[in-house]
Order: C-alpha cells, then sequence, then structure tokens
C-alpha cells in the first residue's frame, strides 16, 4: 500500500501562459505472489516508476498513467544448527566438509526526523510560489563501529518557484544536507559488512520571512527510514555424511533453500550530454528546469562483476521567446553503461540494483542547445541462492547388523564419474583408509573415472 506523488508543471490558460503546478498523491495498493512468505519476516521494498503518460482532458482536468515496477524481497532470519561431529560407535565413519558463511549478526531499522532551515542564495528573487520541489536521500558511506552502523549522507532538496516581484520569473534553486546518522545493531563490530536501505518517508517545505520580511528561508521537515544489516565472515566444519561399516544407521537429512550476502558495491555514473530542440520548435532564452528519470534495463552477472545498461529519460523545461507558446520543453533519452566490481559475483546469482539521480546540472550553450552533467547514483547487492542436504540426525538401528557371509570375497570395481573413495567405501561398507592402503592410492580426494578399485571382504571392516 502506498503512494504515487505527482507533481505537474502546466502552462496556465491565461495571458502569457505563465508556468503552474499543483501536486496529487494516489493511493494503489498492489498484491505481489511470494511463495514462502509467512507474517512478521521481514520485508524489502524497491519501486521504480518506468513511464508517465499525462494528458488533457479538458482545461480544468489531467489524465496520467504511471507504469512503476514493484520489487519486493522477503526474509526469514533463523538460527540454523550444524552437526559438527557423531560419536557412539566405535568404528563410525564421518564426512566433513569446511564451509565459509556470512553469518547475520544483526540487524535494525529505524525512523529518523530532520528539521532543517534553508536560505536562499544572496543572487536569487524571494519566494511568490513554489512550482515544484525534488527532495531525495544521497547514501556516501556506510561503515560498522562498536554496536552501531554510521550511515553519511545529502538530503537533496531542489524547488522551481515563481519569484514575487516578477510574477512570471522563475527560478531554481538547489540545497544540500549533509548527515551523519548511526543506526543501533548491539552486535555490531568494526571490520564486518554492512548493508544499509534508505528510503525518504516524508518531505515538508514551508516558505517563511527572514528578518527583513523577505520569503526568503524555507522549513524543511524530512523523514528518513533507514535499515542496516551487519554480516560476518565465519569458517565452519560440518558434517555431511556417516555410516557405520559394521552397523546399519538411520540418516536423516533435510534439505535447506538459503540466501547467503555475496557483496555490495556503491558507485557514481556521471553521465554528460547535449540535449537539442526539434526542427521547428521554439527557441530556447532561459532553461528554467530539468528533470531526470534513471531507467535501468538490463543487468548483467560477470565473474566478479556487474554490468548495468539503461537510459537516462532527461526533460528540460525552457522559456522561449515566442508569445504564443513561451512555455516549452524537450524530452530525450541517454544511454549509459556501468561496470561495479563484486568480488564473488556470478553468472545467475540474484542481483538488486537501485538507481537515483543524485545531482543535475544543467546550462544553455546557445539558442537550440542545452548541456547536461547528471550523476547517477548506483548501488547493487548480490545474494547466492544455495541448495544443500544437511545431516540433522543419526542413530543405530538397534539388533540389526550387516551380514558379510554373503558377500563376494574379492570385488573389483571401475570408478564411474561422480564417485568419490568416500562414496565407494559407503557403498561397499568399508572404509577410506582401507581402500587407500589396498590400491596405493596417495590422494583419497582424487580418483579418476575408469580407474579400477580393489575391495576385499577382509578388509571391510580393517
Amino acid at each position: 500500500n502506498g503512494q504515487v506523488l505527482l507533481s505537474i508543471l502546466y502552462a496556465a490558460d491565461d495571458e502569457g501562459k505563465p508556468l503552474s503546478s499543483m501536486d496529487v498523491a494516489a493511493n494503489f495498493s498492489q498484491g505481489i505472489e511470494i511463495p514462502g512468505a509467512r507474517p512478521k519476516m521481514r520485508e524489502s521494498i524497491n519501486t521504480v516508476v518506468q513511464h508517465v503518460d499525462c494528458y488533457m482532458i479538458n482545461s480544468r482536468k489531467l489524465g496520467v498513467k504511471v507504469i512503476m515496477d514493484v520489487h519486493c524481497r522477503v526474509e526469514d532470519l533463523f538460527d540454523l544448527e550444524l552437526t559438527t561431529d557423531v560419536r557412539g560407535l566405535s568404528d563410525i565413519q564421518v564426512l566433513r566438509e569446511k564451509g565459509s558463511f556470512k553469518q547475520v549478526i544483526g540487524y535494525n531499522k529505524d525512523r529518523y526526523e530532520f528539521n532543517e532551515e534553508l536560505i536562499l542564495t544572496a543572487d536569487a528573487p524571494a519566494i511568490g510560489r513554489i512550482l515544484r520541489s525534488d527532495c531525495k536521500v544521497v547514501i556516501k558511506d556506510e561503515k560498522p563501529i562498536e554496536g552501531k552502523v554510521e550511515v553519511n549522507g545529502l538530503l537533496g532538496i531542489d524547488i522551481l518557484y515563481r519569484g514575487d516581484i516578477e510574477e512570471n520569473q522563475l527560478q531554481y534553486q538547489e540545497f544540500e544536507v549533509p548527515f551523519t546518522q548511526y543506526i543501533e545493531v548491539p552486535a555490531a563490530e568494526k571490520n564486518m559488512e554492512c548493508v544499509t536501505e534508505s528510503i525518504l518517508q516524508e518531505c515538508h517545505l514551508e516558505v517563511n520571512e527572514n528578518a527583513d520580511g523577505e520569503r526568503r528561508v524555507i522549513n524543511a521537515y524530512m523523514v528518513l527510514g533507514m535499515g542496516a544489516g551487519i554480516f560476518s565472515d565465519t569458517e565452519r566444519e560440518v558434517v555431511v555424511d556417516a555410516y557405520s561399516p559394521t552397523n546399519v544407521v538411520d540418516i536423516e537429512k533435510n534439505m535447506f533453500s538459503l540466501s547467503e550476502f555475496v557483496g555490495k558495491s556503491r558507485s557514481n555514473v556521471v553521465v554528460k550530454e547535449t540535449i537539442s530542440i526539434k526542427h521547428g520548435d521554439p527557441e530556447i532564452e532561459k532553461v528554467c528546469y530539468v528533470n531526470v528519470l534513471p531507467i535501468v534495463n538490463e543487468v548483467k552477472l560477470l565473474d566478479d562483476r556487474v554490468l548495468l545498461e539503461g537510459m537516462v529519460e532527461c526533460t528540460a523545461v525552457y522559456e522561449s521567446s515566442y508569445s504564443a507558446e513561451p512555455m516549452c520543453s524537450i524530452t530525450e533519452q541517454i544511454p549509459f553503461r556501468h561496470f561495479m566490481d563484486i568480488p564473488g559475483a556470478r553468472l545467475s546469482m540474484p542481483c538488486t540494483v537501485k538507481c537515483s539521480a543524485d545531482s543535475v546540472n544543467f546550462s544553455k550553450i546557445n539558442n537550440e542547445i542545452i548541456e547536461l552533467r547528471v550523476v547517477l547514483g548506483v548501488y547493487a547487492e548480490v545474494m547466492r541462492h544455495i541448495e544443500k542436504k544437511l545431516m540433522e540426525n543419526i542413530e543405530a538401528v538397534e539388533g540389526i547388523s550387516i551380514d558379510y557371509g554373503r558377500m563376494p570375497a574379492v570385488t573389483i570395481y571401475m570408478v564411474q564419474k561422480g564417485d568419490t573413495l568416500w562414496s565407494i567405501a559407503k557403498r561397499y561398507n568399508t572404509t577410506v583408509d582401507a581402500l587407500a592402503k589396498l590400491n596405493n592410492i596417495e590422494n583419497p580426494s582424487g580418483v579418476a573415472t575408469g580407474m579400477q578399485i580393489m575391495i576385499l571382504k577382509n578388509i571391510r571392516i580393517s
């Protein structure tokens, strides 16, 4: 459940066709099927506006169509008990594997409020009316410290407004408010890995007068939701299989489907380009505002890298000298391509990408061309799906032992593809050490397909 916030600029049906605006909040509710999702699991939502259509119904009514992608990820954090040893039978054979895991140390999310006073630059006229405002959060870096995650970033506020003296005088102002916030995660320590998520939940602007009675002060109230997760690399040696050459044992194994954090990357993409009016369009007198919508079309995972391909949809609003059409706009799409290094990333791994326009600079080159410099903030996070069958319980079956009387004295076994010395020893109720010694195998972990293995009846339990 949420809202699409629409900020619409339009040329008013008055003398001189002055630029005006209206803000609309459209509610939406969308169900997303996620098999396995349960109440109290942790959800992460990312929305991306892909396309907006706006059309006139009549002079007082507009129709708007918004196409938006909604990405939802649901996570369940749980403790997984791993078997590290098996005891009780004197001849029990145990197969262990070393595994490296990124253990989840802790997670927390909170709500942070900001009250900031913004002052117009001295050369800018006082505010008559704000026509449009864009508020955004730009995360610069995050790092774990003792018991917390430190997040450094900027709150960006851009406004397009009409001056208070000349009604048609349009001005554009940018403000940046640096911030440092701390998310409490009691188990956090230095040198651990962390991931953060942030969303600007509210942004309200109120114009006030300064000491001279001029409307040059903006009071901004913003609410930022932030969460942080902490990971630590850990190595564990776990039991993946066991058997007894002389006793029947009952092994209980379960298949686990796990997602493990692989890595993240945060970087900037600088897009520099020019956009031009089309033949016959009114010439540019003054650039008032440029709206930028970054769209990621494709994400490709390579070895240790992520490739992003997309486009930046730029819409420039400008004043023209043509009295019949004083306000005009240009829309163009600029492609971009960007590589991000994430060690451990591999083809087909799930990858979450967020892309935002962190900074937009524009200038008029001549009456037909506008130069743009857009800084995109790009964040990528790679996960790995693990399907692993883990042993949960093993018990000896009382009263039943293996009958060696019916087994042949000598067996010659030809190694098949996928065989290991462990699987052969388990199948023929002997041990890896016995087979290696009898067949002069120096490296028990490496047996080649087609190799012949001799198995003697009298060494099955030696």
